[in-house]
């Protein structure tokens, strides 16, 4: 039993497939001139819209030694702003491209993706260029004060290098030329003068002296002689005898203070000018040396070393303004109106819209006609 109403109601509803079929059949006619004049429409929709075209860049935020001039975000929403993104009454005119989004590129903190849109390919090139040279513009200041510091600091240190190599060198040169010709020779001189003229002439006054103490001595022994065979003139003799006595020891003592100074000179003053001149030979002239050749050249070398590195950081490696990179990318045919899916829509939509006013047509007529019958004759 319950097999034979499966079946029946299997018939019904091929039953009604086929007269939903038969009915869109019967009004094709209408069908398809309903559908082609929404796709009629929908054509001349599309091509009455002026045509928009949008042109894309990547944009490099600029950086200092791998630091952005300022943070992706506060770019991004100061671009927003100063370019009136937010107003959605914002469209492209004749007269006039717009910004139609800024927006950070995803995976990287340090670029930015500008669209434009125009009439045209070359008014929405020209906003994308000058959004660019806005950002340029904005933080050039960085920029030139970053360069002004680099170039006063190149040339702090390549003044700093002239004045080792012009004043500090010539000035150790000078030093160690100085003690060489001058100092060492005067010393020299001294010790030559100590030893040839003050050394000699002391010899010659102890020998001197030392003479006449031995002329002294003889006449003393002779008056000695002379008082022992003349009594009468003893009071002379001895008289005599203490003048000579007195010139003995005043020439003993000359002697002796004459010996002091001669071995005062030899111990003290030429031993003294002889350490001034090893002292100037083996200390003061290898410390300058030292400076010269050793001190001096690894300040050049250091100096040399800053000045390569700060030249490397006006290089555009170091520090870099913002920039495209690659191309501007354009596009030949207009972003809007998407004419194509304009008329694909409307072709569908006319085709349901058909349809659905087939069977509603469809329904009134069955409605009418179940109402005629239900009417008393």
């Amino acid at each position: 039993m319950q097999s034979n109403e499966n079946i029946r109601y299997t018939e019904e509803d091929e039953i009604d497939l086929k007269e939903l079929i038969k009915t869109l059949w019967n009004k094709k006619v209408f069908i398809i001139i309903f559908t082609s004049v929404i796709t009629i429409l929908a054509v001349i929709y599309s091509l009455s819209k002026t045509p928009i075209y949008e042109v894309k860049s990547t944009i490099e935020i600029g950086h200092i030694n791998n630091q952005l001039l300022d943070d992706t975000k506060t770019i991004e929403k100061k671009l927003q702003l100063i370019f009136n993104l937010k107003d959605k009454n914002n469209k492209p005119t004749k007269d006039k491209a717009i910004v139609s989004n800024i927006s950070i590129l995803k995976g990287y903190k340090n670029f930015l993706e500008i669209s434009t849109q125009a009439l045209n390919n070359e008014e929405a090139i020209s906003l994308n260029k000058e959004v660019l040279k806005f950002l340029q513009n904005e933080y050039k200041y960085k920029l030139d004060d970053h360069t002004i510091k680099i170039e006063q600091s190149i040339k702090n240190i390549k003044s700093e290098i002239n004045y080792l190599q012009k004043v500090e060198k010539i000035n150790l040169e000078k030093d160690i030329e100085k003690i060489k010709k001058q100092s060492i020779p005067k010393i020299e001189q001294e010790i030559k003068f100590l030893n040839t003229v003050t050394i000699k002439s002391l010899d010659n006054k102890i020998q001197f002296n030392q003479k006449k103490l031995s002329e002294y001595e003889t006449n003393l022994q002779r008056i000695i002689k002379e008082s022992f065979s003349d009594d009468s003139q003893s009071m002379i003799m001895s008289m005599r005898l203490l003048n000579i006595q007195n010139l003995i020891l005043d020439l003993q003592n000359n002697i002796e203070n004459l010996k002091k100074e001669k071995e005062k000179i030899l111990n003290i003053s030429l031993k003294n000018l002889e350490l001034q001149k090893d002292n100037l030979l083996n200390d003061v002239i290898r410390k300058l040396n030292i400076k010269l050749k050793v001190e001096l050249v690894n300040k050049l070398d250091h100096l040399n070393d800053q000045l390569k590195e700060e030249k490397k950081k006006l290089s555009n490696n170091y520090a870099k303004n913002t920039e495209i990179v690659g191309k501007i990318i354009t596009n030949d045919y207009p972003v809007k109106p998407k004419k194509k899916l304009i008329v694909i829509v409307g072709f569908i939509t006319g085709f349901i819209l058909s349809i659905f006013l087939v069977f509603f047509m469809n329904f009134i007529k069955r409605f009418k006609e179940e109402n005629q019958n239900d009417t008393p004759q």
